[in-house]
């Protein structure tokens, strides 16, 4: 703890008139606006043409005080946000994080070490990456979801808001050190959704182009192209046929397409999107 104090004491930061701070080094892009009250930690690296809004943080390394049960490891690692990307208003990105281009993330949310962000991902207002979490490009995670450490989350995923996912079926010893767990996350497989205030269970793996109705509390696989419900979650039925082609089709589309640099994606209708594809938040 003593060495960690020390170490945020030695970091020199740059203060800008609007009570920003910016720490050296760090690397904004060409353009890059900076609200009111931004912190940006060493080792940061933000795109251009990209926007951090007031009192967001980036950067912020993990800290314990030695009561957390997994171990952490302080210091400054890299970040990069690529280019045209958005960090809403009080967000917390921590250090040794990658976003990658014309990412959203929304007011209040909160990335962990370790986690990967792929492009065009939209993470909504008060969203919860714990560590080590993956996102495919294109997937859209609605409004105070909580995706839990070691979780994976493949392409043009759509996650519901406020889902639970936990990592840990040992919890009543492992909270203890009674008992050794290793804590795996859930995976979600490309095309999938998961509706609003589904529960996932530790190590489930949510099939392709799944759907998990809400309020679902899911507790072991979903095969792919099924559309599950209840608690305990169980298959009511397959995806239909046409749904299932219209949905690959698209996808494809998304994915041949990639960023416009000024005007957004091509929607599923061969449009082009706007600067969140036509997604709701």
């Amino acid at each position: 703890m003593i060495e960690t104090i020390a170490g945020l004491r030695a970091v020199k930061f740059a203060h800008l008139p609007n009570a920003s701070a910016i720490a050296d080094p760090t690397s904004l892009g060409d353009n890059t606006y900076i609200g009111n009250g931004v912190t940006v930690y060493p080792r940061v690296e933000i795109g251009a043409n990209s926007v951090l809004l007031d009192g967001a943080v980036i950067g912020r390394p993990p800290i314990s005080n030695g009561t957390t049960t997994r171990p952490v490891t302080s210091g400054f690692e890299l970040v990069r946000i690529g280019e045209r990307s958005i960090v809403g208003s009080q967000a917390v990105i921590y250090t040794n994080t990658t976003f990658g281009r014309r990412v959203l993330v929304g007011d209040l949310a909160s990335i962990r070490e370790g986690c990967v962000v792929g492009d065009g991902v939209v993470l909504g207002r008060g969203v919860m990456l714990l560590y080590n979490c993956s996102i495919g490009a294109y997937s859209r995670i609605q409004d105070q979801a909580h995706l839990v450490g070691n979780m994976l989350i493949e392409e043009h995923v759509f996650i519901g808001m406020s889902v639970v996912t936990t990592n840990d079926n040992d919890v009543y010893l492992s909270r203890f050190g009674l008992q050794h767990t290793d804590q795996r996350g859930p995976v979600v497989r490309r095309l999938a959704v998961i509706g609003a205030g589904a529960t996932i269970l530790p190590g489930v793996e949510i099939g392709e182009g799944a759907l998990v109705a809400a309020g679902a509390v899911v507790t072991r696989d979903v095969p792919p192209w099924t559309v599950v419900a209840g608690v305990p979650a169980r298959v009511m039925k397959s995806i239909p046929l046409a749904w299932r082609e219209q949905v690959i089709d698209s996808a494809a589309r998304v994915d041949a397409a990639g960023l416009h640099a000024d005007q957004g994606w091509v929607s599923s209708n061969g449009a082009l999107g706007g600067e969140r594809g036509g997604a709701s938040e």
